[in-house]
Order: structure tokens, then C-alpha cells, then sequence
């Protein structure tokens, strides 16, 4: 800490946690509104000029909810004019870009922009691809007005993956935007002990210094032409993917095991994968010539055949419904198969005895026929009043028809409703990507192949494509097996266990060497393509130092004998927002870092004491069997912090709103009958340790007071040509 610094480094550390957190799981919620798109900048547009030609019934006009993303100009205040809908031009008018540093979700905009538009390839894409194709898609999401958590009372699958990919893209946002100080001490260890979390936890410290500031790049892409044996370029290297494999199992068990949506997400995954045609695209990938072979599988994927096709094909008609191709069909097949489920369930509910026929009518008159607006109204209602979304609804239209329920009729309602919410998402969600007029999705996978061509058409030439997708095909099907309940004991009904994190990381460990084969194929036979990717990852990982350091590099010819700033340009902009505030708004933000920092402290504790565990089970002669539930991650607790946070609806008719962690464990109605009932009941007994960890402190104080500040420095230093 300098000597005129307000925050120590582990009050920074802390402040720029919780800035990021909240930051980035903000911009996250916000897609689910139309006018988040158009705010984003570059690559997409403020205003999309597309023909949106036939809308699906599940389209409903903008509206706006107590969730709306936070008011942020997207124009700089010059006055200059804001294009509107219907104007002249293509789409790629100046006045239609949102100025750099005005993104309402910088976070997300600089992570785009700094690593996956420069990607090989994908930089080709034309601008139509971001500006028409995918915001196209993402705006027509949003105004399809998909249900929320709060309506159907539990967690669902699209909230879970949700928190769960911002808890994820938060630490990379932080290594982007804060960039990762160089330690001039460290120094890759000869030799690191495979049993002991702390050495393993070095190993990728020493990875992450070698990869930012060393020449990990240019050793490890050399390495791997020469040979498949990753973990033989250092010992850094085995320790660093035993750590990896560690950390990818706990995720993987946490999605498919922690989480009450796991087996039925696993049914999803095992429907996809059972409809596609493995057989034949293993026969299209036998066509020796490249571009044959290319054309035969876009037949394949994207052709469709249906009588709308033929006639636009052969000019009678202009975007008539040319039905599916094969991807829609897988697509809309899966959904159409859960939204089945859900409406038998909405049906037994309605022929139960005691259920109030006008009642039911009302909530699915709601449901069905109500818009965006209509459905952010009664939200709303519903959380001012502290009602049930039920009661809300029944308020909204009928009052008396609310006071006539009794508490039982209450509870099924809750049920109706979430199984009419469930089937009408699904059926938004397959009308916008398989059933909507331009078929936005088509044209989208089409320019993606289109710019892949050259590199698919060297990935042909030098590999054998056709054994490494069998051999993924294997992968998926063993990870499929690996994430169900197994039967303990030889008794037909005997208990069932659910999967462990060792399970995943056995499988991990079992299958590595296929993406140690991949690499090498590729590294070896395709050196254009190897060669593309060593000059993208190079210009990635400079990204991640603090920028004024890199700007002293520039002018540096020993670089590693730069003199460091003892602040990088991040922790200094986070001191002046501190600085800024009263003296009295100041001491209760730093009292609340303090409070943050030891809970930080304390999950980094516990990430490693189940790192050990883990470790010790998966060792060569284990002590004693383990099943561990729970694998290090701190990004674990912040994603459960999301979720314990999400509001639900009440239970009763007239009380409290609840929270997610009131539900964590409850499966939504309708998905009872899609997974199986004994691997559910496995799971849902399975023990929830992360549940006895420390609990997050209170930070709003600190969101409140820094919160649009934050967003001001983002907005500086991050996006495009940064």
C-alpha cells in the first residue's frame, strides 16, 4: 500500500470482487430484455435493420420490468442524432454504432471484442453476421418475454446456467480488466508433489506467470508438433492439467449433480445426442475431396425439404416456411418433447378433483395470451404487494376469484402455472430458432462454415476428422454414463449412489489423451492452422497485462527487467472512486471490503480443503473410498450466491416473497416425469456441504455507492482497441 493509496491490496482485491460480480451478472440478466442488443456496441448495432417478416404468436412488444438493465446512455451527450427503425441505409450507417466507452455491458463487450473476434477465422465473418444474424436472434428472444424464475416458483435450468456462466466469466473479466501483476520472484519448481493441493495450486500460478509473461506460447504450440505427450514440456505442465482436471470435475458435478436441474439437463443432453446422425456424418467425413465433402455436409445439417423450400428455391416465393433443416428438427424435437410433458402436467392438475375450472381459465388466458408487458405488470404487482404471481393474476382480472381459493387450490395453481409457463418457453424458444421467417439461425450457421472453409478445408487434408468424431462420440457417451446414479450393492432395489467428483475425474483423467492425440494431429499435419492459432494466443495474452505495464514494454527492450508500478491502472481507478466518496459513505465501504475480504480468505480455505480431499481419494492407493459432493472452486460459492439471491414467488396466497435458497432443491413441476424418478431421489439425497460454507456478507452499501462508478471505468478502459 503507497503512502496516499485509501484501499490495501486486499481491500482492492475484495472491492474489485464484488464490483465485477454484480457488474457482470448484470449484463447477463439484462439480455432478457430487447433493448439490451442495441446498447451492447460494436459488433452489434443500436438499431437492427432487418425485414423481421412473419412473427411467431410467442412475440410480444417491448416492455419494460422492475428488472430492466440500468439506465445507460448509449449516445454521448453531442447531441447527435439516434437512428430509428425504417431509416435509409444497410445497417452499417456511423450514426447506427454505439461510441466506443458507451457499452451498457462492458464487461461482456471487452471480452468479446479483445478475445473472440480476433479469433482465426471468425474475424472474417461479415458485420451482418453480429449485427443482423445474432442480434437478430438475441432480440427476438427477448421479445418472446420468457418466463422468469420468480413466476414458476423453483431455479430453472436457463437461471442456473445463467449464474453459473457469469460466475465463470466474472475471473476471466478480472484478468482482462485488472490484468494479472507480474511476479518477478516466481520460478517454475523442478518438481511438484501430485498429492498436495498446495503444489498443485503453485504449478498453476507458475502457468499463468509463464503463459502471460513467459514463453509458454511459442514452447508449448513447438512442443506439440513434435509430439502428443502434453505434460513431458515441464513439470509445471502434468501438475497444471492435474489441477485443470480437479477443477473442470467439480464443474461438471456441480451442474449435473449439485444442481436440482442436473438430471434433467442430462436428459436433454442425451436426447441431442441420440438424434444426431453420427453414422453419416462419419460417412460425409470419408469424402476425400474437401470441398465435396463440405458440400455434403451442409446437405446434410442444413438442408430442408419441404414444399416452401422448393418454391423459394425455384423463385415463386419470397420467404414462405421452408420448414427445418436438420439441426432445427433436432432442436425442435427435444423441446417439443418437454413442452409435451409439461402441458400433461398442466392437464392433471386441471382434471383433479376441486380444481376451479373459471381459475384455471384466467391463469391460462394469462399465460398464453398475455405479452411482455402485461406479464412485467403483474410481476411487479406481485412483488409490491407481496402476492403470489397467482394471486396477482387472479387480482389483475377476477379479484373475487383470488379470495375464493383455498390454500390447497392455491398450491396447485402454483403448479398450473409453472407448467404452462414451462411449455409456452419452450415453444418461444423453437419458434424463434426453428420457425421464424428469415431463418436467421440457417443463414447464421451457413456464414460460420462459409469463413471456416479454408480452415476445415486444411483440417481434412492433414486429419483424419471421421476417427475424432467417434472418438467424441464415445466421450460423450461415457460422460452420459458417468453422471447417473449407480446402484450400491448386487439387490434389484438396492440404494442408489449419485455421481462423485471423483467419477468426473476419472472420466477426465481416462480420455485426456484424445485432446492430446487432437493437438498433435493438428500441430503436426496442419501447420497453417497451428501457425493461425499461435499468432491469436499471442496476441491474447498480452491482453492480461495491467496496460500501463505494457506500455512500458513497448518501449522496453529487456522486458523482463521492467520496472513494475506498484498499482496497476485498475487498482488506482478503484482508489479514486474510494476517495471520492464522504467521509462518512467511505468508512462503511471499507468496513463491508474488510468484512468481504476474510470471506474471500475463508472460501479460499475451504477450496483447497476439498482440493485435498479430492486428491487423496483419486491417489493411487487411497486410504479410504471417497465420494465427494463438493470440489474446490471459489467461483462455486459466488455462483450460489446468485442463486440463494433470486427472487421467487410466495408460496402462500398473501407473504413474504422467498429467495432461491428457499427452493434450491425443488424440480419444477412437469420435469418430475422427464428424469428418472430414482436417479432424481438419489441426487436430492445426496449430502450439500457447500451449504454449511460461510455465507456472503451484505455488500449493497458497496454496489450502491461505487456501482455506476464502476461502470464509468469500464466503460474507459474497456471494449474495442484497448
Amino acid at each position: 500500500m503507497t503512502a496516499d493509496a485509501v484501499l490495501t491490496p486486499e481491500q482492492s482485491r475484495a472491492l474489485f470482487d464484488i464490483l465485477t460480480h454484480h457488474e457482470t451478472y448484470a449484463e447477463i440478466e439484462g439480455f432478457k430484455h430487447p433493448d439490451a442488443v442495441t446498447g451492447y456496441g460494436y459488433p452489434f448495432k443500436s438499431v437492427t435493420r432487418i425485414p423481421l417478416g412473419s412473427r411467431s404468436q410467442s412475440s410480444t412488444p417491448f416492455g419494460s420490468g422492475r428488472n430492466t438493465p440500468r439506465s445507460r446512455s448509449p449516445m454521448p451527450p453531442d447531441g447527435r442524432k439516434q437512428a430509428t427503425e425504417g431509416g435509409g441505409g444497410d445497417g452499417t450507417d456511423e450514426e447506427d454504432e454505439v461510441p466506443p466507452h458507451c457499452s451498457t455491458a462492458p464487461v461482456l463487450q471487452t471480452l468479446l471484442t479483445r478475445f473472440v473476434l480476433p479469433l482465426p477465422w471468425l474475424r472474417d465473418l461479415p458485420r451482418d453476421f453480429w449485427a443482423v444474424r445474432v442480434q437478430g436472434i438475441l432480440e427476438r428472444l427477448a421479445e418472446a418475454g420468457l418466463s422468469e424464475s420468480y413466476d414458476k416458483g423453483t431455479l430453472g435450468l436457463r437461471k442456473t446456467l445463467a449464474t453459473g456462466s457469469s460466475a465463470l466469466i466474472e475471473m476471466v473479466g478480472r484478468g482482462a480488466l485488472g490484468g494479472v501483476k507480474e511476479d518477478n520472484d516466481a520460478q517454475p519448481k523442478a518438481e511438484y508433489d501430485h498429492t498436495r493441493a498446495e503444489d498443485l495450486e503453485r504449478a498453476w500460478d507458475d502457468a499463468v506467470q509463464e503463459l502471460v509473461y513467459g514463453d509458454l506460447v511459442p514452447g508449448m504450440f513447438e512442443h506439440m508438433t513434435k509430439t502428443e505427450d502434453l505434460e513431458a514440456y515441464a513439470p509445471f505442465a502434468k501438475a497444471t492439467v492435474d489441477y485443470a482436471i480437479v477443477h473442470l470435475a467439480a464443474f461438471m458435478h456441480h451442474i449435473l449433480v449439485v444442481s436440482p436441474e442436473g438430471q434433467y439437463f442430462l436428459q436433454l443432453l442425451q436426447n441431442v445426442h441420440n438424434l444426431i446422425p453420427y453414422k453419416m456424418v462419419k460417412q460425409t467425413l470419408r469424402i476425400g475431396n474437401a470441398a465435396t465433402m463440405i458440400s455434403g455436409m451442409i446437405r446434410l445439417l442444413l438442408a430442408k425439404m419441404s414444399v416452401g423450400g422448393l418454391t423459394n428455391w425455384i423463385g415463386l416465393t419470397t420467404n414462405a416456411d421452408d420448414g427445418m433443416n436438420l439441426l432445427q428438427r433436432i432442436m425442435s424435437l427435444v423441446l417439443g418433447w418437454d413442452a409435451a410433458e409439461f402441458r400433461k402436467s398442466a392437464e392433471r392438475v386441471e382434471k383433479e378433483r376441486g380444481a376451479v375450472d373459471e381459475v384455471l381459465q384466467t391463469i391460462r388466458d394469462f399465460v398464453e395470451g398475455g405479452g411482455r408487458v402485461q406479464h412485467d405488470a403483474v410481476r411487479e404487482m406481485s412483488l409490491a404487494q407481496s402476492q403470489s404471481i397467482v394471486t396477482a393474476v387472479l387480482t389483475k382480472s377476477e379479484p373475487g376469484l383470488a379470495a375464493s381459493l383455498s390454500e390447497e387450490q392455491h398450491g396447485k395453481c402454483l403448479e398450473y402455472i409453472s407448467a404452462l409457463f414451462s411449455a409456452r418457453d419452450r415453444d418461444a424458444i423453437s419458434g424463434v430458432l426453428c420457425r421464424q421467417q428469415p431463418d436467421l439461425f440457417t443463414h447464421m450457421v451457413r456464414e460460420v462454415v462459409n469463413s471456416y472453409e479454408p480452415f476445415i478445408r486444411m483440417l481434412h487434408q492433414g486429419v483424419d476428422l471421421r476417427e475424432y468424431v467417434e472418438l467424441a462420440q464415445g466421450f460423450i457417451d461415457d460422460f452420459i454414463q458417468a453422471s447417473k446414479p449407480k446402484k450400491v450393492g448386487a439387490a434389484e432395489d438396492g440404494e442408489m449412489r449419485p455421481p462423485s467428483v471423483e467419477d468426473y475425474v476419472e472420466l477426465l483423467r481416462k480420455n485426456k489423451g484424445i485432446m492430446y492425440k487432437w493437438l498433435h494431429a493438428v500441430a503436426s499435419n496442419c501447420p497453417e492452422v497451428w501457425d493461425e492459432l499461435e499468432k491469436w494466443m499471442k496476441q491474447v495474452v498480452v491482453k492480461f497485462r495491467p496496460a500501463e505495464q505494457a506500455k512500458e514494454e513497448e518501449t522496453t527492450a529487456d522486458t523482463n527487467k521492467v520496472n513494475k508500478p506498484r498499482r496497476t491502472p485498475m487498482e488506482t481507478r478503484l482508489d479514486e472512486l474510494v476517495r471520492s466518496l464522504p467521509d462518512s459513505s467511505r468508512a462503511s465501504v471499507l468496513k463491508t471490503l474488510d468484512t468481504h475480504s476474510e470471506y474471500l480468505a475463508n472460501l479460499s480455505k475451504l477450496s483447497r480443503s476439498h482440493f485435498q480431499r479430492i486428491l487423496d481419494s483419486t491417489a493411487a492407493h487411497p486410504d479410504t473410498e471417497s465420494h465427494s459432493q463438493v470440489g474446490p472452486g471459489i467461483y462455486l460459492s459466488r455462483w450460489h450466491s446468485l442463486l440463494d439471491e433470486t427472487l421467487i414467488t410466495p408460496e402462500l396466497p398473501v407473504g413474504p416473497i422467498r429467495r432461491g435458497k428457499d427452493v434450491k432443491h425443488t424440480l419444477a413441476m412437469g420435469k418430475t416425469s422427464i428424469v428418472d424418478s430414482k436417479a432424481e431421489a438419489a441426487v436430492a439425497a445426496a449430502e450439500r456441504p457447500l451449504e454449511s460454507g460461510p455465507r456472503p456478507p451484505d455488500v449493497s452499501v458497496v454496489v450502491k455507492e461505487l456501482g455506476e462508478g464502476f461502470v464509468r471505468v469500464l466503460q474507459e478502459i474497456g471494449g474495442p482497441d484497448t
